[in-house]
């Protein structure tokens, strides 16, 4: 039930995303909503297989990067992105390293430092805003990696039934 309703918001924050970027907005829209997709994400994921519970992913932002660590051991998905295991262990390596850039967008994790949705000060004294910040997973998500991750979101989003 729990997991039906983080995939249901999941995906409505990914529409929502594509939205933002369709409409040229700042990018640090775009980013929130991809960090709000990923982490939902991660906590269906994590609840449908069992691996924590309701009270441990309501505590937490971190449920991404996990996630792709418990996706990485899964056949179903192995089997649909037609890899062997080697592989697909190998796609998560390359991507967690992006993945883990957009799991410290959420404010929470950021702590004083960027984030996709309010303003910080740097150690220096100075106010950075999010939609004037030039986040540097914006070009990470244009390289290969970042397209793979977006590649593998968009897949598990519309597979995930099938696949957990």
């Amino acid at each position: 039930m729990w997991a039906n309703a983080y995939l249901e918001q999941a995906r409505s924050d990914w529409d929502t995303r594509k939205l933002i970027a369709e409409n040229a907005c700042a990018a640090c829209h775009e980013l929130h909503y991809l960090q709000m997709t990923a982490e939902k994400l991660g906590k269906a994921v994590l609840l449908r297989s069992g691996t924590t519970n309701l009270d441990s992913v309501n505590r937490t932002h971190k449920a991404f990067v996990r996630f792709l660590r418990v996706a990485a051991k899964n056949p179903g998905l192995r089997q649909a992105l037609q890899f062997n295991i080697r592989q697909l262990h190998a796609y998560v390596k390359e991507i967690l390293p992006v993945a883990d850039q957009i799991e410290r967008l959420a404010p929470t994790l950021a702590r004083d430092g960027p984030n996709a949705e309010y303003p910080w000060e740097t150690p220096s004294g100075e106010v950075k805003v999010p939609a004037s910040y030039a986040f540097p997973v914006e070009k990470d998500l244009r390289g290969p990696h970042g397209r793979k991750l977006l590649k593998l979101i968009d897949f598990v989003l519309d597979k995930f039934e099938a696949l957990f």
